[in-house]
């Protein structure tokens, strides 16, 4: 019987590229995206050059990497409003909200994301990743919004998709402007409440 020493390490991939991407994440943060190196970021992971490229060679392969798991991010944080709100209203309001800077999560979650957005303007790939993501995104507040329809709760005429388009501009809108403190959070939240409530049945 071998040895415990002697047994291969088992190494949990899925875990050291999110443990990379989250370091790419940090970098971005504190130093902006143009401090992003794998030099840099094998120093913030923690990791050794050689570890790092044996995930990505490039750059451009490490952002894509740390892209991905931004939008995953994202995901998981959507997944979890919708797990604890029981109204579509509540739902899509709820939604809204945990995409805008109003703490300091969100806040780190909003820099990062700009930092994409800018990049991506002159980064196909990354741009090409985005719109992969948007259309879940928009999708979903669509399926909201016509299920607060259905139960009465906003108005029947509206139309779900250029409504979800519309809220989705609102967030992306403000963020900027809260981040550099033009408004507070409870002004932002003041604005969405004010657009919804022209929305509502009735």
């Amino acid at each position: 019987m071998r040895k415990a020493r002697d047994m291969p390490k088992i190494v949990d991939h899925d875990a050291r590229r999110r443990h990379i991407a989250e370091a790419v994440h940090r970098v971005i943060h504190d130093k902006g995206m143009e401090s992003v190196s794998l030099r840099e970021v094998a120093a913030e992971a923690g990791m050794s050059m050689g570890t790092v490229q044996y995930y990505v060679t490039t750059k451009d392969q490490m952002l894509l990497l740390a892209l991905e798991h931004f939008r995953i991010w994202i995901g998981t944080r959507v997944a979890a409003v919708a797990a604890r709100e029981s109204t579509p209203l509540d739902l899509l309001r709820e939604t809204v909200l945990e995409l805008l800077p109003l703490d300091d999560e969100r806040s780190y979650l909003n820099r990062v994301g700009l930092a994409f957005q800018a990049s991506s303007v002159v980064a196909g790939d990354q741009a090409a990743a985005i719109r992969l993501g948007l259309p879940h995104l928009l999708s979903f507040l669509s399926e909201q919004i016509r299920a607060a329809q259905a139960a009465g709760q906003l108005a029947a005429h509206l139309d779900a998709d250029k409504e979800a388009s519309i809220l989705y501009a609102f967030a992306q809108g403000i963020v900027n402007a809260t981040l550099v403190g033009h408004y507070t959070p409870k002004e932002v939240v003041a604005a969405l409440d004010y657009h919804l409530a022209r929305l509502r049945a009735g």
